[in-house]
């Protein structure tokens, strides 16, 4: 194994790389972080409490500590960002890719996502009480448990096909949210910088804001690792003296930029309703689980 580099590290090419490449030798090549933590410095996503939500076929939450940290509960990674500061959190296999099967599986032919999430909009907060438990592919954080399937639970004669879409949303989101609530234990939180293509649709912006119950702002850039890549890489080369220098000097007035998503008292309260209720809707399924848990006979 390769020996232990800070994110700073600055090395050289070979001779043989910077032939191929036209580059010189002396051409600074800087070790750097990974996506994780470069996706917070690049969205922002930099202060105490404030969580980096992404979302694009899968989806994560993450923020910014002095420090490496350890969860004893094993549900949270730790990444190192720079020597001193350290990215704790998690992610999620289902984000968007959820809404792509809810559209094969319930849209019409060649029915596009937003007019799919059109749908999602004609439904309240809390689905009716329709919930989706979006374990399509292996799960990862908190769980880590790839065993886990997806439900949708609490079906009634009255919902809709918007009905089963919106819980699609709501269920990737309440997911997101378990995340972010181990994140409180670290750090209370306090806002979220939110980017990713599903941002987009107004219906995953309240949704997501309504189940954080805390401000969101939804940032406009898509490229944040990479700008995080770039900021991190001028402080390598002495070019800035902290990470929020290198991203205000690439992107001036980033960090306060973006819009500001209103949470809705109403949308809160029904938000920690359906995440109340999930257990106790779990628990009602017990007597039919008993039901077909049919002793074996004896073989005499």
């Amino acid at each position: 194994m390769p020996p232990i580099l800070p994110t700073t590290a600055v090395l050289g090419l070979t001779k043989t790389v910077a032939s191929r490449l036209g580059l010189a030798t002396a051409t600074p090549v800087v070790v750097g972080a990974g996506d994780g933590p470069l996706g917070n410095l690049g969205t922002g996503a930099l202060e105490p409490g404030v969580v980096g939500l992404s979302v694009g076929t899968s989806g994560a939450a993450r923020m910014v500590v002095q420090g490496p940290r350890t969860d004893p509960s094993g549900r949270l990674f730790c990444y190192a960002l720079t020597h001193d500061e350290w990215v704790v959190g998690g992610a999620i296999s289902n984000g968007g890719i959820s809404i792509r099967w809810a559209r094969d599986i319930l849209g019409d032919a060649g029915m596009s996502d937003a007019a799919l999430l059109e749908l999602a909009a004609t439904v309240p907060p809390g689905s009716d009480g329709l919930v989706m438990l979006p374990f399509l592919l292996a799960e990862r954080a908190p769980l880590w448990d790839p065993t886990l399937t997806g439900a949708v639970i609490g079906i009634q004669h009255s919902h809709t096909r918007g009905h089963f879409v919106r819980a699609v949303v709501e269920g990737v989101a309440l997911q997101l949210w378990t995340i972010v609530d181990a994140l409180d234990a670290v750090t209370p939180v306090t806002s979220a910088r939110a980017t990713g293509g599903v941002f987009r649709s107004r219906v995953w912006r309240d949704v997501m804001a309504g189940v954080l119950g805390r401000p969101l702002t939804v940032t406009g850039g898509a490229e944040g690792s990479a700008l995080g890549a770039a900021a991190l890489g001028l402080v390598a080369v002495g070019r800035a003296s902290s990470p929020r220098d290198g991203l205000d000097a690439l992107a001036p007035g980033l960090r306060e930029s973006g819009e500001v998503v209103a949470v809705s008292e109403g949308d809160r309260t029904a938000y920690e309703t359906a995440r109340r209720r999930i257990p106790t809707l779990l628990d009602s399924y017990a007597v039919v689980r008993d039901l077909f848990d049919v002793p074996s006979r004896d073989a005499d």
